[in-house]
């Protein structure tokens, strides 16, 4: 009811709005939670790459593959990091041709990669849909049965209950949404119900108790999208159940924005979805209540196609790169901290 107050009032009243707005930055929003810190992590162990393929076994983590700028840029190596000792070591390099854009999923303590690019155009274009298994115990790589859909790229992958799946993705001959499961005990492959979400490529994963979450990404009409579904192995006669999630409806601010190439991780039975194509931003999801949660931003900025894996509740992130630069830089996030700029530089 501003036309009850006095001139005076009123000036003095808007004058106090925009000083503390000028001072406060988003000070309606409570301060975001979880701090980034480069100090103590070292960087990744091979060279600055887009579109690696990363895992976790027995709380080593792995990443190894992608798009480089050596003179020959796709790439076959792989790397270990032991987070107790924070060392990079260098193992046995990928069986398959270099590539990029592959998926991996762990199970029986074994992971699996597979699918991508290789730009060999005289094999189905370039594109992928083989598959490797790879056992730390000996440090080898093996072939295993070739994904049963067409060649891709862009694929997802995640795992439930010590089981594989991967679907999706995009190929010369269009974007994909089946899903398929991967028995490893008799190295063959299951078609699963189609995903709910509609064709797409870049989505991202992750997996809480024995339902996995797939959502975001780019859609068959090139439009990068926002919408979670979880998949329940189980359901539907074993042919696996989709359910949607989240519905974002609101224009406030309090989900995700749209976005493709995200790195989905799991820390403590709660989601994360960083980064991403044109994204520094981080988002925490809850099952429990289909709830999003805006955490503290990526201190190095936008990123996309990266990689990392989850050690002892801490995020470790890095490698990507934006349409000009490839990294080779690595994090740790504690989603639990408070934000501490101090320790960004070793």
């Amino acid at each position: 009811m501003f036309n009850t107050l006095k001139k005076s009032s009123l000036t003095l009243l808007i004058a106090s709005t925009a000083l503390f707005q000028f001072g406060c930055d988003n000070s309606d929003d409570p301060d975001k939670v979880g701090n980034w810190y480069k100090k103590g992590v070292p960087s990744f162990g091979g060279s600055p790459r887009t579109g690696a393929v990363s895992f976790l076994i027995n709380n080593i983590g792995y990443i190894g593959g992608g798009y480089t700028s050596e003179t020959v840029p796709r790439v076959k190596d792989f790397w270990s990091y032991d987070a107790a000792t924070k060392i990079w070591s260098q193992v046995a390099p990928f069986t398959g041709s270099a590539r990029t854009d592959a998926v991996a999923f762990v199970s029986g303590g074994k992971a699996y990669v597979g699918t991508g690019y290789d730009g060999v155009l005289a094999t189905d274009n370039g594109y992928k849909r083989d598959f490797f298994q790879y056992t730390p115990g000996t440090n080898t790589w093996k072939a295993v049965a070739d994904f049963p859909g067409l060649p891709r790229q862009y694929a997802s992958a995640f795992t439930v209950g010590d089981v594989g799946y991967v679907g999706l993705g995009f190929s010369s001959s269009g974007y994909f949404q089946d899903v398929f499961k991967y028995d490893a005990a008799t190295d063959s492959w299951t078609e699963m119900a189609t995903f709910l979400g509609g064709k797409r490529r870049g989505a991202s994963t992750f997996t809480i108790g024995n339902i996995a979450y797939v959502g975001f990404g780019t859609n068959n009409s090139g439009t990068n999208v926002r919408d979670l579904y979880q998949f329940e192995p189980a359901g539907n006669g074993g042919k696996g159940l989709w359910t949607q999630k989240t519905v974002f409806d609101d224009d406030e601010g309090d989900f995700p924005t749209a976005r493709a190439n995200a790195l989905g991780l799991v820390v403590n039975n709660l989601g994360y979805i960083i980064a991403g194509a044109g994204n520094s931003d981080v988002w925490e999801y809850n099952p429990t209540t289909d709830i999003w949660l805006e955490k503290t931003a990526f201190n190095g900025g936008v990123r996309g196609f990266a990689a990392g894996f989850v050690v002892n509740d801490i995020i470790y992130f890095g490698t990507g790169g934006t349409t000009s630069a490839r990294y080779d830089d690595f994090w740790g996030f504690d989603p639990a901290a408070t934000d501490d700029d101090d320790d960004n530089v070793n």
